[in-house]
């Protein structure tokens, strides 16, 4: 049998499941911006290599608020890569496909270190509230016999 909390041990453990979870909700949501990257990279990479030796053709180019025109590709054998910070450089497609892969991948470890903290605070999550319950199992209990 678990011994039983006080009141304040009781609200200590509700904090703790309250911070656990948004922890978990953040997480969440990293997964998922980590996830959009990933594919990213993907598309990017595959476009990267479809278009390689594609000068000349049309394609549709985005031009923002959901909108595209049709534009002639002068120069399939270069692409300009975002560094990050705001920087980008151009490179021809081989190394631009590279630099998405590596990319990818770097982004592929850091989804699964990000999966192993949402299941560890998953487990935290339900270790706390199976307490929880078992608590309040153990008051109920004590008060029907008042």
């Amino acid at each position: 049998m678990t011994e039983q909390l006080t009141d304040e041990d009781m609200q200590r453990l509700v904090a703790q499941h309250d911070a656990y979870q948004a922890r978990a909700e953040a997480v969440a949501a990293q997964i998922e911006a980590i996830q959009i990257s990933i594919f990213e990279c993907e598309h990017a990479s595959n476009t990267v290599d479809a278009l390689k030796d594609a000068e000349g053709a049309e394609a549709f180019v985005p031009i923002g608020a959901g909108s595209f025109i049709h534009a002639k590709i002068a120069k399939s054998d270069r692409a300009i890569i975002n560094l990050g910070a705001g920087v980008a450089a151009e490179m021809s497609a081989d190394a631009a496909r590279d630099c998405l892969i590596d990319r990818k991948e770097k982004l592929t470890k850091i989804l699964e270190e990000m999966n192993h903290t949402l299941e560890d605070l998953a487990k935290r999550v339900q270790a706390i509230q199976i307490e929880a319950n078992k608590q309040m199992q153990a008051r109920q209990a004590d008060q029907a016999y008042i």
